[in-house]
C-alpha cells in the first residue's frame, strides 16, 4: 500500500489489522479521517469501500469503489469488489463485464478467471 507519507501508509496498515479483527468502528473513523487529510489516496477509498462490503453496505462501498476508480482506473481490486457486488446482487452481465475489465487490467487473476467463467457458464444455460 504505496503513499508518499508514510504515517499515511502505516494508518491504512492498521485499518487492515482493525477490519480483520472486526473493529469495524474504530477502522472506519481511522479511514474517514485519513480521507479527510488525503483525499486523493485511491487505497484509502478502496479499503473503506472493502469495509462497507464486509458490513453489507453495498451502496456505500460502491460509493468508494467508484472514488477509488476515479483516482486510479487501473485499480483491479476495486473491479473485483464491484463485480462482487453486483453478482451478490444478481446482477450476473454487469458482474461478467466488470470481471472481465479486472482481467484486462491483470490477467492473471485467478478468482476473476473463475468467475468469469461461471458467469458465462450461468448466462449461457439461460439463454
Amino acid at each position: 500500500m504505496h503513499h508518499p507519507h508514510r504515517r499515511a501508509a502505516e494508518e491504512l496498515e492498521r485499518t487492515a489489522t482493525e477490519i480483520a479483527t472486526q473493529l469495524y468502528d474504530i477502522a472506519e473513523t481511522r479511514l474517514n479521517n485519513l480521507l479527510r487529510a488525503c483525499p486523493g489516496f485511491a487505497e484509502a477509498w478502496n479499503k473503506r469501500a472493502t469495509l462497507y462490503y464486509v458490513q453489507e453496505r453495498d451502496e456505500e462501498s460502491v460509493r468508494d469503489i467508484h472514488r477509488t476508480l476515479e483516482l486510479e482506473p487501473r485499480h483491479f481490486g476495486a473491479l473485483c469488489g464491484l463485480a462482487e457486488i453486483c453478482r451478490s446482487c444478481g446482477d450476473s452481465e454487469s458482474a461478467l463485464f466488470v470481471f472481465q475489465a479486472a482481467l484486462r487490467v491483470h490477467p492473471h487473476l485467478a478468482a476473476a478467471r473463475s468467475a468469469v467463467a461461471e458467469l458465462l457458464g450461468t448466462l449461457r444455460s439461460l439463454q
